[in-house]
């Protein structure tokens, strides 16, 4: 019988799902109170990470559907929306504003190139923008946006921010920056299933009348309930108990603490793969997801296949235009050094095997004190 290595998932999402979490789930009914006090639990931190003393919402769906959720509660349809994106999901604002009516205009940079704030300003100004939709770091490329940068020259269009990769990795503080929707999802930071997600508004935005007709994505619906930690229609019961579970775990850790563990393990990584020549993709690297631009000739498939089947590691390719080209993994933070020395090492071994000389004797120096990083959970 042939030995399969244990299989963890370092794309950016899905995440690998740690067993302690797993373990976290009870068998439990949506309208008891035991639930109830649990999402009104998570609701308060999910405030704290964000920064906010906004309303936030849980929804039973994918990060998108808390997009379209967002633009379905607040979008009007004569409003005029300007799209910043560097890649696929900031792409993906602008094809859900498309379908809700909006007079949008798209301004797209090359993917991982970094995002010009003055060339931003300068197009919400000229398109007269109501709305500016963007994306804090873009899971196709790992580009960062400096978006406390980007908002503090915006100060009229409502903002909305896709955090769905960022939230628990980057520092974000909705209210202090002046970010009117938030958007995330459990299968990111929180180490979670997907199944999930959550909308942030502030008063500005919850005070707009849309211009759609919605239902399962009326947020007027989950308010009704909100105080009481009812969600309107059926949860995805084992995915809030662990990202409950996760949240307790990082806030007794401390947000701040593991935000900076999320970004010392990104760092280190990227240091490791530079030292084997694989570069860093985006212009402006973040804590959440890792690119790495492939040497010409390697074949990426070829790549991930090679590191799935001979140790066990599941990364993922390139999107659009990057596919082929790259390789991206995702919240190395939540990972101990060991798990990450045996990532770094399995990337020089498939590299080797596909004819690319390297030198695994300087990983470990290029890690640094990472190598020794506990686990968080």
């Amino acid at each position: 019988m042939v030995h399969e290595p244990e299989r963890i998932v370092i794309a950016p999402g899905p995440v690998h799902v740690p067993q302690v979490l797993r373990d976290a789930v009870q068998p439990m009914h949506h309208r008891s109170d035991a639930f109830r006090a649990m999402v009104r639990d998570m609701e308060k931190m999910l405030q704290e990470l964000l920064g906010t003393s906004s309303r936030v919402y849980t929804l039973t769906a994918s990060g998108t559907g808390a997009m379209e959720a967002a633009v379905a509660n607040v979008v009007r349809a004569d409003d005029r929306a300007l799209v910043v994106s560097g890649g696929k999901f900031g792409d993906r604002w602008n094809e859900i504003l498309s379908a809700y009516g909006c007079n949008t205009r798209l301004l797209s940079f090359e993917p991982g190139a970094a995002i010009d704030i003055e060339a931003v300003a300068a197009a919400a100004a000229e398109h007269e923008a109501d709305i500016v939709a963007c994306t804090h770091v873009e899971s196709s490329s790992g580009l960062l946006l400096d978006l406390h940068s980007l908002a503090s020259r915006l100060p009229r269009p409502l903002i909305m921010v896709d955090a769905i990769a960022s939230l628990g990795a980057e520092e974000l503080a909705m209210d202090d920056w002046g970010l009117d929707v938030v958007v995330s999802a459990s299968q990111k930071a929180f180490a979670s299933p997907p199944g999930i997600s959550f909308v942030a508004l502030n008063d500005r935005a919850r005070g707009r009348t849309p211009g759609h007709a919605s239902y399962y994505f009326d947020l007027g619906r989950y308010e009704a309930g909100r105080e009481r930690g009812d969600t309107p229609f059926t949860p995805a019961l084992e995915t809030i108990q662990m990202v409950h579970a996760s949240m307790l775990r990082t806030r007794e850790t401390g947000w701040g603490l593991v935000r900076e563990r999320h970004r010392n393990a990104s760092s280190a990584f990227i240091e490791a793969m530079g030292s084997l020549s694989l570069e860093s993709c985006p212009a402006n690297p973040s804590a959440a997801v890792q690119a790495f631009i492939l040497p010409d000739g390697c074949d990426g498939a070829g790549f991930l296949e090679l590191l799935r089947m001979r140790h066990g590691i599941i990364a993922a390719g390139g999107q659009g235009p990057l596919r082929g080209k790259i390789i991206r993994t995702g919240f190395l933070g939540l990972l101990d050094g060991g798990t990450l020395l045996r990532i770094a090492r399995a990337f020089a071994e498939t590299l080797t095997e596909l004819g690319v000389d390297t030198d695994v004797t300087e990983i470990e120096s290029a890690m640094g004190p990472v190598s020794d990083l506990p686990g968080l959970f």
